[in-house]
């Protein structure tokens, strides 16, 4: 299977190396629809190129190499994210497209993929930016949105960027000490605009951190002015909600990195007015970024009026986690069978679907994704979210336990096995017809996770004291139906650790706690008595430091159009079980 994958992979970063990725970015726009001197007077063509945006996320077969099985847009990408932490185990590895990630054993590969599809989603919304600019600055208001939808996607995907591709040190001697050496530290990605040029492109340097977070606070301040009373026509469409949501994800990610190296503080202060053309941060020290996230989280949740789901949307079997409510902030937008993947299961719910009688979740290929052991075991018995995964005591029985709410048989139910996610379920909750089942949306942006950046904000500037009361506020009100959750944290570290297992409980499977692990430090832990993954993934990384395998490297292949990036060391069988 490893080999299978990795010779697909090799060959699409073979289609990059005769393409350049600075070829691929160069056509900025469509232009069999729109032209920027059509869109000066005609909004119903920038509406067009700006839906692009919503539908790049559920693209599929970007490399245009005919096989798909990791190659489905950017649910993928958070897919890949979660195979990468310590709660998303298979049940059965004979038919794992993804052992040679969870294993650590061929990283690289994997992350060449992530570098190609952003950089051509990136290059859709620069397309956005280019002609929705032109437009505004010809008069046309109406262009506002979508030059808005623009700077926030883009924003967007180069806070991905940034976190996913900066290293951090691992705690591996020879992997830190190589960083060191070929200069990556504190460097992110190329920043490639609307007005990069070919010329530029050959020779684009990585930018350092603190230049890659003003150039992403300025797209996400520009996002703001133009989205000012937009109303979005559905939850795949930015509104200023969801940027005040980015914002709080950058402000945070800032506040922890300064908090930890006052060092990098420094430098980012001393970057403010570069001549760049970005907009100043205007901060001084770590608490002030603690202080702007938590007011973002607040903005972002009452901007759009949400609330945290409820027992019965989460656990709804036709409609749980595949359609936006309330609680999203942003998702995919899936709503016809021609935007399914052809070969069908290759997509999320083919891989996560545990109800569904297709995809990879079946007695054939037993490729159940479940929650870890470790993590299950801290789901208290009064917590309504814990039937979301098979407990291992109801795994196997002919009939449906009690607690459940699904739509399948007890003898579909006896072949489900112990710790398989019930979260996701098939489109429409059709468990036969995969036409229909594939018909789903998927979260990008919750409100949840608003709430638990706002509690660690108010860990660092009103204290643990006060942030354990509300997190126990919280859980009891919104997740507990006995209140029976208690939060004893009463220092900064036991603190983190309990809202670390209510955000890994509540956002399992949604691609977001990879970030939480590389901001925080926090050691990848799989190998411990009981442990469900199979042994050759039983990775531990090192506790106060980043699991190797979270710092994603940018392809050799790239260096042959851009002389100037900076390739990472390969952190693949840094860390063996």
């Amino acid at each position: 299977m490893k080999r299978y994958i990795k010779n697909m992979l090799l060959a699409s970063a073979a289609v990059m190396t005769l393409c350049g990725l600075s070829a691929c970015i160069d056509e900025t726009v469509p232009t069999d629809e729109a032209t920027p001197a059509t869109i000066k007077t005609d909004s119903k063509s920038l509406s067009y190129l700006a839906n692009s945006l919503p539908s790049f996320l559920t693209t599929w077969n970007t490399y245009n190499s005919g096989d798909y099985t990791q190659d489905w847009g950017y649910p993928c990408q958070m897919y890949m994210r979660d195979l990468l932490c310590a709660d998303f185990p298979q049940s059965d590895n004979s038919f794992n497209y993804w052992d040679y990630i969870e294993d650590g054993s061929s990283l690289r590969y994997a992350y060449y993929y992530t570098f190609y599809y952003y950089y051509v989603f990136i290059k859709n919304a620069n397309g956005v930016i280019s002609v929705g600019k032109d437009a505004v600055d010809g008069g046309n208001e109406a262009a506002k949105k979508y030059l808005g939808q623009g700077y926030g996607y883009r924003a967007m995907l180069y806070l991905d960027l940034e976190r996913l591709f900066e290293y951090k040190k691992t705690g591996v001697s020879y992997l830190d000490k190589q960083a060191d050496s070929i200069g990556c530290m504190g460097i992110t990605i190329p920043i490639v605009t609307e007005k990069t040029t070919k010329v530029e492109l050959k020779n684009n340097p990585c930018a350092p951190f603190y230049t890659m977070n003003r150039f992403i606070m300025t797209d996400l301040n520009r996002a703001e002015e133009n989205l000012a009373g937009y109303n979005r026509e559905h939850k795949a469409f930015m509104d200023q909600s969801v940027i005040y949501g980015l914002k709080t994800r950058l402000w945070l990610d800032m506040a922890t990195r300064f908090e930890k190296n006052p060092a990098d503080l420094q430098k980012q202060i001393e970057a403010e007015n570069a001549d760049d053309g970005y907009d100043n941060l205007g901060i001084s020290s770590a608490l002030e970024c603690y202080q702007k996230a938590a007011y973002y989280a607040q903005q972002a949740i009452g901007a759009g009026n949400y609330t945290p789901l409820t027992e019965e949307q989460w656990s709804d079997p036709d409609q749980g986690f595949n359609t936006a409510n309330n609680s999203w902030m942003l998702g995919t937008l899936i709503n016809s069978k021609e935007q399914i993947n052809e070969l069908f299961w290759y997509t999320f719910l083919g891989y996560m679907a545990s109800e569904a009688d297709w995809g990879m979740c079946t007695p054939t290929y037993r490729a159940y994704r479940c929650i870890s052991k470790g993590l299950y075991d801290k789901i208290g018995t009064g917590d309504w979210r814990r039937p979301s995964w098979i407990n291992p005591g109801d795994a196997g029985k002919t009939t449906v336990p009690a607690g459940y709410k699904t739509k399948v048989t007890g003898e579909k139910w006896s072949t489900l096995p112990a710790y398989a996610n019930l979260k996701f379920r098939s489109g429409s909750g059709n468990l036969t017809d995969l036409t229909v089942g594939l018909i789903a949306s998927l979260p990008i942006m919750r409100v949840e996770e608003m709430y638990f950046d706002y509690f660690e904000c108010i860990a660092h500037t009103q204290g643990v004291a006060a942030a354990a009361q509300e997190l126990e506020k919280w859980v009891n009100q919104y997740r507990y139906k006995d209140g029976s959750y208690k939060c004893t944290a009463t220092n900064m570290n036991d603190f983190i650790d309990a809202l670390m297992v209510q955000r890994r409980i509540e956002l399992w499977g949604e691609g977001l706690v990879f970030f939480d692990y590389k901001r925080l430090n926090l050691p990848v832990i799989r190998k411990y008595a009981g442990s469900n993954y199979a042994s050759t993934m039983q990775l531990n990384s090192y506790a106060g430091y980043v699991a190797p395998w979270m710092n994603y490297i940018i392809s050799e292949y790239e260096r042959n159009h851009n002389a100037a990036v900076v390739i990472g060391p390969n952190t693949s069988g840094a860390i063996t079980p």
